[in-house]
């Protein structure tokens, strides 16, 4: 999925152009990369700190707003191929009632949350806990992840994509009877970062139509959409032991 996101504060979603099925656009469109440049000081140096590029969902959702320039300044090669998007409605009730979650996943009894491990994804669905590996070599016991589809809980039935890609193209382990309420709020906060995803998608390959031809099914909008493999990740960060 060429967008990562990540949460902040109540009401932001961070997008983060991870790959583009497109080059940038010709030089014509160079004139208008704009930096957004502050100073952080202190007595005895200053550093000079990029700005996150902010564009509001009321701006977004409207599909005739010219956003080429804030696309650039956020995703061209001289941004930090991050946007910001503002006001979305629901947000931060959804992120809330998912967040509020995390702590009761995580203090489920160890048999509960075996039940809830996938190795055959290589713990990319469901419960994981320990399976990562510091830079030490000893395994991360200070977090636990939850991994799940938030659009499709059985993404494909064929067996060699199943085989092939286990980490994306598995099927979704739900806590049904110790925590169900995770279900719900995973799959409303996932389906609503996709959709502005798609709505940042539509606006980066109107961006990209500036400078070459894009034919109709070959944009970022329509890769998203025929994809099967969205993955959302719940993080909780388990208390330091003292």
């Amino acid at each position: 999925m060429p967008f990562l996101y990540k949460t902040q504060g109540n009401s932001q979603l961070f997008y983060n152009l991870a790959s583009s099925p497109y080059p940038s656009p010709s030089n014509r469109l160079s004139s208008r990369r704009n930096i957004c440049w502050t100073m952080s000081c202190t007595s005895q140096t200053s550093f000079p700190t990029l700005r996150t590029v902010t564009i509001s969902y009321s701006d977004l959702k409207d599909r005739n707003v010219d956003l080429s320039m804030k696309i650039e300044e956020g995703f061209g090669p001289n941004g930090l191929g991050i946007l910001s998007v503002t006001d979305v409605p629901g947000f931060s009730s959804l992120r809330q009632n998912l967040l509020h979650l995390s702590p009761r996943l995580a203090s489920l009894p160890e048999e509960k949350k075996k039940d809830l491990e996938d190795p055959n994804s290589r713990y990319n669905y469901g419960w994981s806990h320990g399976k990562e590996m510091l830079e030490s070599g000893k395994p991360d016991l200070f977090k636990g992840s939850f991994y799940a589809n938030p659009v499709l809980d059985v993404p494909t039935t064929d067996a060699y994509l199943m085989h092939r890609y286990p980490h994306f193209c598995g099927s979704n382990i739900w806590p049904v009877n110790s925590l169900p309420e995770l279900e719900v709020a995973f799959k409303a906060l996932g389906k609503l970062i996709l959709d502005v995803g798609l709505m940042v998608a539509y606006h980066c390959d109107k961006y990209a139509t500036k400078g070459m031809k894009i034919n109709e099914n070959e944009g970022l909008e329509q890769i998203l959409l025929r994809s099967r493999c969205h993955k959302g990740r719940l993080l909780y960060y388990f208390p330091i032991q003292r």
